[in-house]
């Protein structure tokens, strides 16, 4: 058996795909065949994570919903949060109803939630439109491979456009890498389908299509270099994917691209737009991107028969309950997501509660300085945990954490466990009796400007427990009370 993905698209995507034959996809997904009974609206939002802020997906409206067949390129990792085993890289952060479990429910089905990498489509792919109150979806698409692209089931028409050769398939050939479809005949490639824009004087045998596209087929053979080639860079410090290239009134060449950290929060700060479920985007122009280098992803093998829908795993499971391993990788994103002529980087979080206000700063080359306007969200969250698992093994809490980096690989970490922390006065009365009910149950003595100020707040007391974040039944928003720290400070 195959694996099927299952992945939600808007009104305005699925009008490209049929329109402009548009062929890039990427977001939350499930396995299709765990949800092949599911058909109602509202549950296909509640597994597809769409009813974030802002969203333009609603339970009275039809929604699009992609199927689209693995091949030996499409790769998908669980959703997961920063502290799951099977985080990468800071792991998953988006808007509730998101909750970073890696689980998937609606319509009476539970299954993983999945994030597809940024990829081209397969062909065979087909888009369909499922309506409220209607169990049978409408077909309105089939996407037949990048020589042909998108059929329209209404009109009968197809649409092609230029496939990108940082996304999906390409093969090598002397005068450059061409993004190209393998045919598979069991679990062999047997034939191979170039595509250029224009009729590549450097090879002959190429037919015109008709549609702005050249294509030629030929025979597989073992000694060809297949593909998928994966471009990475720095916009200001942010870690990148290249995934196209475009073109526009007021220039030649911009790359499409996607942050590499899937943090929602930090994205958003950053100026990127929400393309799918944890993937996010921007445009750039070439000469803004910084230390850029190819990868090459091969296939280990055609075959997928019983390939798991999750690809990308994790050899060793992240330790999120080990503190060396939490302050080293909140280290690791500091550094990789600094400007790059950055020396030196210093945050500061203050902790109180749930609440974390934090502020950052980077020397730059020159002895210049940087204000770091935004960290990822998930050095929040080892920052946090980092608390938690101090006062499990019976230390005392602390209201404020340094890290402190040098570009060599020295780091320091420092704690205030005893003084009233910089932004105090930034901090809710709910949170603050948390932060009591966090000393009184770690049997530490409560410093005395904390005990005063225990006498100021309100007599509300906590249904909670020590150190709850909220009621139990209520979902968990990864990115709820963290917060740069005021300009004026």
């Amino acid at each position: 058996m195959t694996t099927t993905y299952l992945v939600a698209v808007s009104d305005s995507q699925a009008q490209s795909f049929l329109s402009n034959g548009y062929d890039l996809v990427a977001g939350f997904a499930v396995d299709a065949a765990d949800v092949a009974d599911v058909t109602d609206v509202s549950a296909l939002l509640d597994l597809l994570q769409l009813r974030f802020p802002g969203s333009p997906f609603r339970d009275d409206l039809p929604l699009d919903i992609l199927h689209i067949p693995a091949d030996a390129f499409t790769h998908a990792r669980h959703a997961v949060g920063p502290l799951h085993p099977q985080a990468f890289r800071g792991g998953v952060i988006d808007y509730a109803p998101y909750d970073g479990s890696g689980i998937a429910e609606g319509g009476g089905v539970r299954t993983d939630l999945l994030l597809l990498d940024p990829s081209r489509l397969t062909a065979g792919t087909r888009l369909w439109r499922f309506f409220p109150g209607q169990a049978e979806p409408e077909l309105r698409g089939v996407y037949h491979g990048i020589a042909f692209g998108w059929e329209n089931v209404e009109t009968g028409e197809f649409v092609a456009c230029v496939p990108s050769p940082f996304a999906g398939a390409v093969v090598q050939r002397e005068w450059g890498d061409v993004p190209c479809d393998v045919e598979i005949d069991g679990d062999t490639p047997v034939a191979v389908t170039l595509i250029a824009p224009f009729n590549p004087e450097a090879e002959s045998g190429f037919e015109d299509l008709g549609n702005g596209l050249w294509a030629k087929r030929i025979a597989y053979d073992d000694s060809m270099r297949i593909y998928t080639q994966l471009v990475v860079a720095q916009l200001s410090g942010i870690p990148v994917r290249i995934i196209r290239a475009v073109s526009s009134e007021e220039h030649d060449v911009m790359f499409q691209i996607v942050s590499l950290l899937t943090d929602a929060p930090y994205c958003a700060e950053v100026n990127f737009q929400r393309w799918a479920g944890g993937t996010y985007t921007a445009l750039s122009l070439p000469e803004h991107l910084e230390n850029q280098h190819k990868q090459e992803a091969t296939p280990v093998s055609w075959s997928i028969e019983g390939r798991p829908a999750a690809t990308a795993v994790r050899s060793e499971p992240f330790h999120s309950h080990d503190q060396n391993t939490i302050v080293q990788e909140a280290f690791n994103l500091l550094g990789q997501t600094c400007p790059p002529a950055w020396t030196e980087v210093a945050m500061q979080a203050q902790i109180i509660g749930d609440s974390v206000i934090y502020e950052a700063n980077a020397k730059l080359e020159g002895d210049q300085g940087a204000r770091l306007k935004v960290v990822p969200t998930a050095i929040l969250h080892y920052m946090r945990q980092l608390k938690k698992l101090r006062i499990a093994s019976g230390e005392g809490p602390f209201f404020t954490i340094v890290i402190q980096a040098v570009k060599d690989g020295q780091g320091s970490v420092s704690l205030n466990a005893e003084a009233q922390p910089p932004y105090a006065d930034q901090v809710s009365d709910e949170q603050w009796e948390k932060e009591l009910e966090i000393f009184r149950a770690s049997g530490h003595p409560i410093p005395e400007w904390l005990s005063a100020k225990a006498l100021s707040l309100p007599r509300s007391g906590s249904a909670f427990g020590p150190g709850a974040s909220q009621k139990e039944d209520m979902p968990i928003d990864l990115t709820a009370d963290i917060s740069p720290a005021p300009d004026e400070a």
